[in-house]
C-alpha cells in the first residue's frame, strides 16, 4: 500500500478503511506524531509517546470535544460536539478527579470475582445464540451471534430487559456513525438523533428503577440508583455513563467476537489446535486483540499549547491515540498462539492504557472466551460462506463487521 502522508484524504481512502494496518506501519516508521495536512488533528502511533500522553491528562484531556467526519469530498474535517469541561463528559471521556469518582463506583461490580459470577449467565446466552446458528448451518454470524451475545450480556449486566437487546443493537449501531469518520454532515445529524434516542431510552430505564423498591432493583441500575439517592452522583451523570456502558459494552465485544469467528473460519489448523487444547483460547483471543483489535484509537483534546516528542501541538487540537498502530511492532498472522510456558501473549493496547484502561475489559474477555469455547466445542468445521464474503463496516474508529456469512458443521 502506498501511503502519501501529504494527502489529507489518506485516512478515509477505501483501501485504508478496508485494512488500515499498512497505513499504521507507515506512521510508525515515518511519522510517530502525524498531523493531518491542513488541520489541527494529530495521530500518535508510537507506544512510548502514547504512554506519555495518557500520563499527562492536564495537557491531553479525555473530553470528547470534537470528532472527525467526511466533508463530502473524502477528506476528514472536525465537527464540534461539546465544550471542554462540559458536564456531559463522564467515565471514559472525563478527566481527573471526576473520572476516578465514576470508576470507583463501578469497579467493585466489574472486579474479577464479580465478572466470574457472570459466567453462567453469559454461557447461557452464548448457548442460545449458538443453537440458532447451528440450526441454520449457513448463517450471518454477526446477526445471530457476535451482535446479540454482547447486547444481551450488557442488558443482563446493567439490568435492562432482555427483550430490548435488538433495540440496543440498532441504537448503538446507528449512534456509532458519529465516530466512524466516514459519515457526512447529514449522517452526523441522523446519528445524533439516534444518540438522543439512546439517551432517552436509558433515562427512562433509570427513572423506572428509581421508582422501584431496593429489593426490586437489579444490575448496575440498582447500584446507580443507590448512588444517586446517597448523593454520590447525579441522575444526569448516571444517564450519560449508561450511554457509554451500553455503547462500548456492545460494540467492543461484538467486534472482537466477529473477528475471532472470521479468524477461525480462515484457519482450519488453528481451529484444530484450539479444539485439542482449549486452554490456549484465552491467549488466542489476546493475539486477536493485538493484531486486529476493535478500537483503533481514542480522542484527546489539548486545552493549551503543548508538545509531544518533537511535535508542537496547538491549543484546541484533536489528538488521536492510535492504540492499533501502537500494537504493530509485534503484529503478525495468528498461526501459533503463545503456549503457557512461553510467558503468555504479547502485551497490547487494545483496551487502552493508563487511568482510562477499559473498565469493561474483563467482561469482553469473558464473553469472547466463552463464545469461542462453545463455538469450537459444538462444531467440527467453521468456514466462510464461499458465495458471500465478509463485509466490514467502514470506520476509522472501530473494526466492525457488517456481515459475516459462515457455514458450520455441528459436532
Amino acid at each position: 500500500m502506498e501511503c502519501d502522508l501529504n494527502d489529507p484524504a489518506l485516512v478515509l481512502r477505501d483501501d485504508v478503511l478496508e485494512d488500515p494496518r499498512p497505513f499504521y506501519d507507515t506512521l510508525r516508521r515515518e511519522a510517530p506524531v502525524w498531523q493531518i495536512p491542513g488541520q489541527d488533528t494529530y495521530l500518535v502511533s508510537d507506544p512510548a509517546l502514547i504512554r506519555e500522553a495518557v500520563g499527562r491528562p492536564d495537557d491531553f484531556s479525555s473530553n470528547l470535544v470534537s470528532l472527525l467526519h467526511d466533508d463530502g469530498r473524502g477528506c476528514p474535517v472536525a465537527f464540534q460536539i461539546s465544550r471542554y469541561r462540559d458536564p456531559v463528559h463522564v467515565l471514559a471521556t472525563a478527566d481527573p478527579p471526576l473520572h476516578a469518582q465514576h470508576r470507583r463506583l463501578l469497579q467493585p461490580h466489574l472486579s474479577p470475582a464479580a465478572v466470574a459470577a457472570l459466567e453462567p449467565r453469559v454461557a447461557g446466552i452464548v448457548d442460545e445464540q449458538l443453537t440458532q446458528m447451528l440450526a441454520a448451518r449457513r448463517v450471518d454470524a454477526v446477526r445471530t451471534f457476535s451482535d446479540p451475545v454482547p447486547a444481551r450480556t450488557i442488558c443482563a449486566l446493567i439490568g435492562l430487559p432482555q427483550e430490548d437487546a435488538p433495540r440496543v443493537i440498532e441504537l448503538v449501531t446507528d449512534t456509532g456513525a458519529l465516530l466512524d469518520g466516514v459519515t457526512d454532515l447529514l449522517g452526523i445529524h441522523r446519528a445524533a438523533g439516534s444518540a438522543l434516542e439512546l439517551t432517552v431510552y436509558v433515562h427512562d430505564q433509570l427513572h423506572a428503577t428509581l421508582e422501584r423498591s431496593v429489593a426490586q432493583r437489579t444490575g448496575l441500575l440498582g447500584v446507580f440508583a443507590e448512588a444517586i439517592e446517597a448523593g454520590v452522583v447525579t441522575a444526569d451523570e448516571v444517564r450519560d455513563m449508561l450511554v457509554v456502558l451500553v455503547s462500548a459494552g456492545s460494540e467492543t465485544t461484538a467486534s472482537l467476537i466477529a473477528t475471532a469467528v472470521e479468524t477461525l473460519a480462515r484457519d482450519p489448523d488453528l481451529q484444530a489446535r484450539l479444539r485439542r487444547d482449549p486452554g490456549r483460547i484465552p491467549d488466542a483471543i489476546e493475539e486477536i486483540l493485538r493484531t486486529d483489535g476493535p478500537f483503533q484509537f481514542h480522542y484527546r483534546y489539548t486545552p493549551a499549547d503543548t508538545t509531544l516528542g518533537d511535535t508542537s501541538i496547538p491549543a484546541r487540537s484533536r489528538v488521536l491515540l492510535m492504540w492499533a498502530a501502537a500494537n504493530r511492532p509485534l503484529s503478525g498472522p495468528l498461526t501459533n498462539p503463545a503456549p503457557a510456558d512461553a510467558g503468555g501473549p504479547a502485551a497490547h493496547f487494545a483496551f487502552g492504557k493508563g487511568m482510562h484502561f477499559c473498565i469493561g475489559a474483563p467482561v469482553a474477555r469473558l464473553e469472547a472466551r466463552i463464545a469461542v469455547e462453545q463455538l469450537l466445542a459444538r462444531t467440527t468445521t467453521i468456514a466462510l460462506d464461499p458465495e458471500r464474503p465478509p463485509i466490514r463496516r467502514p470506520s476509522i474508529f472501530i473494526r466492525r463487521h457488517r456481515s459475516l456469512p459462515v457455514t458450520l458443521q455441528e459436532a
